[in-house]
């Protein structure tokens, strides 16, 4: 099951320029690539003489940053502090032309960072500075008060949660409430620690492990993932459920009664380099499609293309309607 060329690219059209609110953890990922030719004599590890640095949006700013290179307009919602990682992390947002007065400055949470350290093109080594921990109320009001000023532009809204503290049982609370008031579709890429937080979530992307821990059954094999999505579906009261598969592709499941079984959706990568942030790719253009009014089946397969792009990209990476529309050109020249 999957797309045409002529099909997503009338799909990408429609995605243009619609509005979608985002709200979860940001994050500033840094990247140092280097050479490695020796082990350090301190210990039995291998140095790395750093040649390159970069700097890319992380987590739910990832997530934007899909958004806007698909097409789509991202209302980003989130905290950050006024310290160099948050100042980079606005610069790059300018440079994408992503608004940032939806933001909220937390001055009691320092801005997330990872560090991936790149040796010989492999990953060796990644650094997490962050607080976990709730947001203290004051930001969570604010939060919720930006929320709502996107929700009245947005046709759709982005959960992503990374269990950083900005996704609260007061900030899904309201969610629920404005969603519902204001007729907006949300889509949930879940953390299972949190799972009560996403009780009456129309629509959530997790990942086969994903959907093991937030069903407790096991999901390796397609007979498994039958059971645990409708089990995962059943519980949260989910209207449909995306997950994805690694090299296997993607299952969608919908509470259609006629049709009980998942739609399984064949892989579109043809070489996977780092799936780094593709979660963020996957939810990002589905979101967008489902914004856009499209079929749910139909949003799915965008979303597996838009992630055979990424996939094939060292490190957090997004996919343009060019790249996308060329993947099924090369696709089918196969």
């Amino acid at each position: 099951m999957r797309l045409d060329r002529s099909q997503a690219e009338g799909l990408l059209a429609k995605v243009k320029g619609r509005q979608v609110a985002v709200l979860g953890d940001l994050m500033l990922d840094e990247y140092l690539f280097g050479d490695v030719d020796r082990i350090s004599p301190e210990a039995p590890v291998p140095i790395v003489r750093v040649v390159r640095e970069r700097a890319v949006l992380g987590g739910a700013a990832n997530v934007a940053a899909n958004l806007k290179s698909i097409g789509a307009e991202p209302l980003l919602v989130g905290t950050l502090q006024q310290d160099i990682a948050g100042n980079r992390m606005q610069a790059l947002l300018r440079g994408l032309e992503i608004r940032a007065d939806r933001l909220v400055i937390d001055p009691t949470r320092p801005t997330i960072i990872k560090t991936r350290v790149i040796g010989q093109q492999q990953q060796m080594l990644r650094i997490d500075r962050e607080e976990q921990g709730a947001c203290r109320p004051a930001a969570v009001e604010e939060l919720c008060q930006r929320l709502a000023q996107a929700l009245e532009q947005a046709c759709a809204l982005i959960i992503s949660d990374y269990a950083k503290g900005t996704v609260s049982e007061p900030v899904m609370d309201r969610v629920r409430d404005l969603c519902r008031a204001r007729g907006v579709p949300w889509v949930v890429d879940p953390k299972p620690g949190h799972i009560k937080l996403y009780v009456g979530a129309p629509l959530m992307t997790p990942n086969t492990k994903e959907l093991g821990e937030l069903s407790g059954l096991p999901a390796k094999g397609d007979a498994e993932l039958a059971v645990a999505g409708q089990a995962l579906m059943e519980r949260l009261g989910l209207q449909g459920l995306l997950v994805t598969r690694s090299e296997k592709g993607m299952a969608l499941f919908t509470s259609d009664a006629r049709h009980r079984a998942p739609w399984l959706i064949p892989t579109e990568a043809r070489e996977v380099f780092d799936v780094s942030g593709a979660g963020d790719t996957v939810i990002a253009a589905f979101s967008a499609a489902v914004a856009a009014g499209a079929d749910w089946k139909d949003a799915a397969m965008l979303a597996n293309a838009a992630a055979g792009v990424v996939v094939g990209k060292m490190g957090t990476a997004t996919a343009t309607p060019e790249e996308i529309l060329r993947h099924y050109q090369d696709q089918e020249a196969v």
